[in-house]
This record gives C-alpha cells, structure tokens and sequence, in this order.
C-alpha cells in the first residue's frame, strides 16, 4: 500500500531519506548519520514531506520554506521549475542525480498523476536486493546485512 506521506515536495522519496530512514530505523543507522553530519540524534525526526510537522527535520528545509511562502505544495507547481529558473532546486537535484535519483523526472511522473505507480516502484527500488530491508540514498551498503546497494 502506497504512503502518500512519503511523496517528497521536492521530487525525492522520502522512503530513502537519510533522516527518514534515522529516525524510522534508529539503531545502528542513526547513529551512523549522527555521527557523519555531526547531527545529535535527538534532532532526527521525519514522517516524511506529507506528514510534516514542526518538530521534523524537513520542516526547515529550504526548498519547504520556499514552497510554503508561495503557497505550492511540490516544486513543479511553481513557474520557475519547467524553465530551470530556480537555482536552489536545480542544486539539490544535481546531487541527487549523482547519487542515481532524478526528482525532476518523479516530480513530473507525480504532476502527471502517477503517484500510486510512482511510489510503489520507489518502493521496491530502495530495498536492499539480499535482505529487503529499506536503504538509504545516503547508503553504499545495507546497513542491515552490509550487501552493497
């Protein structure tokens, strides 16, 4: 069943979200990125973009800020995502094209009214092939097993 809460407004699902995974998984992941983005684990705190709130983590994002004062729920609503104009967005989804995400493709699936499809490939995409555990795009390695994503 598909969780609407995990459709991130930016285009990144949230299922793969390193702080998502911290904050869902706990354990040795949190206190793996803890450590890495030198982050006290009490601050780990997600429920995914559709859920947020102001005691998650993505309630200070940038691109969240952004979305809210101009009243849009996701980035392709606004005028300046099909033209490329938005500078923060198209950073944010350079280095998720490095790491094999493209949230300009998923933001355009999800306009396009395939958000249930959407997700639910997203789904199956971000489990480790060994164990089936979720992993994160921050991730070389399941956490749970150690197979290589």
């Amino acid at each position: 069943m598909s969780n609407l809460s995990l459709v991130g407004r930016c285009g990144l699902y949230c299922g793969t979200c390193g702080v998502y995974r911290g904050y869902r998984d706990g354990g040795e992941l949190l206190e793996q990125l803890a450590e890495k983005w030198n982050i006290p684990k009490e601050k780990f705190r997600c429920e995914g973009c559709g859920s947020l709130t102001q005691k998650c983590w993505g309630f200070g994002c940038e691109i969240v800020k952004c979305l809210n004062y101009k009243g849009y729920q996701l980035c392709h609503e606004c005028e300046a995502f099909d033209d490329k104009r938005c500078d923060r967005y198209e950073s944010i989804a350079e280095r998720y094209l490095k790491r094999g995400e493209d949230i300009r493709k998923s933001l355009m699936r999800i306009k396009n009214g395939e958000t249930l499809q959407w997700l639910d490939e997203q789904d199956r995409l971000w489990r480790c092939p060994s164990c089936g555990s979720p992993i994160s795009i921050h991730a070389e390695k399941c956490y749970r097993c150690g197979v290589p994503r």
